[in-house]
């Protein structure tokens, strides 16, 4: 039965009226919370009933979860503490293994096995003795969860009954005594798993050799040497593994001998490559570098010698730089850019000169490294005949071009490439896109032709993307015209780069169009306004924004709130007061929170939206605080993680916590988090997880999507 709120205030009132009278149970059983609830089912006569509350357990808060786990967890029934061993994973509650080792001895085979795997789970010491004694049970499964259990409980003295059943009659449950072994890391357990290397399973071979790379004894070379010429190739991959952990450079020759066989499957040489590389030695780098030479193994290698790092950054530069076989001189040269040597893009240009590193190579090389020195060697390759490395020039290029740093060199060699690439073609996009990559004013006089004229839309929309990070003479003219375009993703694209680069001259003509567009149109429109506006000195153009935004709706409204919220000054932030205060529509008032997030002098506005009768408002003007909030608003937070709306209680705890991110350090006592009682777990953790830096993050998704 569900009682509505008022129906609750009213009985509440009741009881309160007939005073002491009322015995607090009788006040419980009208109301009980679900913990009282469970619990007192827990505690009936009637099995059925105690299944079902112990299967409500996982749902409970942590506090009061935990300890009714505890209770149940000591049931006389069987599925009763199934149910609570089930809760105490879901709910964290780790010192719920300690009640379950005299399990491992019960007669329901089900007991044992959840027994063995929560001790597994949540290692607990004292149940060595007997989980030594469950890796002789009759169940197998039993067997290999104690063995796992044991291995997790970091306990010498669990090595021993390990070590009496590495014989175990089943393969999987020899497997998993071989692991845990492997991962107690105790010397003592090195020469038995030597004696089990040849075992008649590959799984529990496989293991083996695993925990002795695990173990990292020496004395086991020789043994996982013997390994590389088992039949399964899972093995073989594995010792190769092992020996590269190991690191013994003796067994470098087998190790050699298995990635020089021709007949070797692609993921064992592989293996074999990265053990050598890992063993470091300059014999062992010298043979994963020969191997740049060969097709089957060059993408092995290249891999190998990157996941070695700066152990094979010398030989990588020697290699450049003397290297007289180009497909290995382009393989160091690919894998030193991948490990971002500063040096690196010398020498590959050096390389590339000299012709020892070919241009296929080079090129991807010094776009990785980020060498934007290089830029104009890059752009010398887009006159190449070849097409191919025109496209890997063309990528490069776009790796070193950076529209947040305008870079003019690369416009006339994008222009002259331009001219003779087909129109409409991939290549040409691809340039078209470079122009604007270059964030070169520059490149307008040839951008601005093709927003306005071609006939090619999207050839015309990238021009027009461009635009937006290049602007420069003619820009504005261009984007504005593409606003009246017939197709939308034209005006879509125009908006956005007005968005970014729109000059603050513009917001008056923008708003024209705002007041006359149709209405398919104007959405696009205020989006472009939102950037102009934020960059004019006029506050005729905020006010007149202010007066459009009166008539407006739906993401076009968005976008108007948008634009003022971002104009300088405070002229734009005082109309948005006016409104949040006069609009009835709870939906400006929480795009208005969402909107003014990063403005400090918004703070009042803030504060007073934080109490908003709307819960989506109060959500968003609360998180707006972590970005803005000063100390003062510590206990208005703390107050309002009690919220009854749960998104707007989880917003205070998070800006809570970023707040100075003393939910973290704890650092200060004046700063309440979250009372360690509530049962929001929602609301502790998102006081935790706070971020203390960043950018505020949007918190409603609106009709319209404004760019980064």
């Amino acid at each position: 039965m569900r009682w509505s709120r008022h129906t609750l205030v009213s009985v509440a009132a009741l009881c309160f009226a007939l005073g002491p009278g009322v015995s607090s149970d009788a006040s419980a059983s009208i109301w009980p919370n679900s913990a009282v609830r469970i619990e007192r089912q827990l505690q009936s006569d009637d099995a059925g009933q105690r299944r079902r509350a112990a299967n409500k357990l996982a749902g409970l808060s942590p506090g009061a979860g935990r300890r009714l786990v505890d209770r149940a967890l000591a049931d006389p029934d069987a599925d009763v503490r199934l149910a609570a061993a089930a809760a105490a994973r879901q709910l964290a509650h780790r010192g719920a293994s300690a009640h379950v080792v005299p399990w491992l001895s019960d007669s329901d085979q089900r007991l044992r096995v959840a027994a063995a795997e929560l001790l597994a789970w949540s290692p607990n010491p004292r149940a060595i003795t007997a989980l030594g004694r469950a890796l002789a049970d009759p169940d197998p499964l039993v067997r290999g969860l104690a063995a796992r259990a044991l291995g997790a409980s970091g306990q010498p003295e669990a090595t021993l009954p390990l070590l009496g059943h590495l014989d175990d009659s089943a393969p999987q449950v020899r497997r998993d005594v071989v692991l845990a072994l492997g991962r107690l890391a105790d010397a003592r357990a090195v020469v038995p798993l030597i004696g089990k290397i040849q075992d008649g399973r590959p799984e529990v071979r496989r293991a083996v050799v695993f925990a002795l790379g695990e173990l990292g004894d020496v004395r086991a070379a020789s043994a996982l040497v013997l390994s590389l010429r088992d039949n399964e190739d899972a093995v073989r991959i594995a010792a190769l593994e092992a020996l590269g952990r190991l690191g013994d450079p003796q067994s470098a020759l087998a190790i050699e001998t298995v990635a020089a066989q021709d007949d070797v499957p692609a993921p064992v040489r592989a293996a074999a490559l990265a053990s050598l590389a890992q063993l470091g030695s300059p014999q062992a780098l010298d043979r994963v570098v020969q191997a740049l030479a060969r097709d089957d193994s060059r993408e092995a290698a290249l891999q190998a010698l990157t996941t070695a790092g700066t152990a094979a950054a010398k030989r990588l530069e020697a290699c450049v730089k003397s290297e007289s076989n180009s497909e290995i001189a382009d393989g160091c040269a690919l894998a030193l850019a991948q490990l971002g040597r500063p040096a690196a893009a010398a020498l590959v240009r050096e390389a590339m000169r000299r012709g020892n590193v070919s241009p296929t190579a080079g090129l991807p090389a010094l776009g990785q490294l980020g060498a934007s020195a290089y830029l104009p060697v890059v752009l010398e390759y887009l006159e190449s005949k070849d097409g191919a490395l025109r496209r890997i020039a063309m990528a490069a290029a776009g790796d070193l071009l950076d529209p947040a740093k305008p870079d003019g060199r690369a416009v006339e060699p994008l222009r002259r490439a331009l001219s003779r690439a087909d129109a409409g073609s991939t290549e040409f996009v691809s340039l078209v896109h470079l122009l604007g990559r270059s964030g070169s004013a520059r490149a307008a006089p040839v951008l601005v032709p093709l927003a306005e004229h071609s006939d090619n839309v999207h050839v015309q929309s990238v021009a027009l993307e461009a635009l937006g990070h290049t602007s420069g003479p003619g820009a504005d003219r261009a984007l504005l015209a593409a606003l009246d375009a017939e197709e939308a993703h034209v005006r879509m694209a125009a908006a956005v780069a007005l968005w970014r680069a729109g000059t603050g001259a513009t917001a008056r003509l923008l708003l024209e169009r705002v007041e006359r567009a149709a209405e398919q149109d104007r959405v696009a429109v205020a989006l472009a306004l939102s950037g102009a506006l934020s960059r004019t000195k006029s506050k005729d153009d905020v006010l007149r924004a202010a007066r459009v935004l009166q008539g407006s709706r739906g993401g076009q409204r968005d976008a108007l709130i948008e634009a003022l919220a971002r104009s300088p000054g405070g002229a734009g932030l005082e109309r948005l007061g006016e409104l949040a205060r006069a609009s009835v529509d709870a939906a400006d008032r929480a795009k208005i929170a969402e909107c003014v997030a990063s403005r400090s002098d918004a703070l009042p506005l803030l504060r007073s939206l934080s109490t908003d009768v709307d819960a989506a408002v109060r959500a968003n003007a609360l998180w707006a605080l972590g970005w803005v909030g000063t100390r003062d608003d510590v206990s208005a937070l703390a107050k309002a993680t009690k919220d009854r709306d749960a998104a707007a209680a989880n917003d205070a705890a998070v800006s809570l916590g970023r707040l100075g991110n003393a939910c973290r350090s704890r650092r200060t006592s004046s700063v309440r988090c979250v009372h360690p009682g509530s049962v929001r777990s929602a609301v502790r953790s998102g006081a935790l997880r706070a971020s203390p830096r960043g950018r505020p993050l949007r918190r409603r998704r609106t009709s319209l999507a404004f760019p980064g």
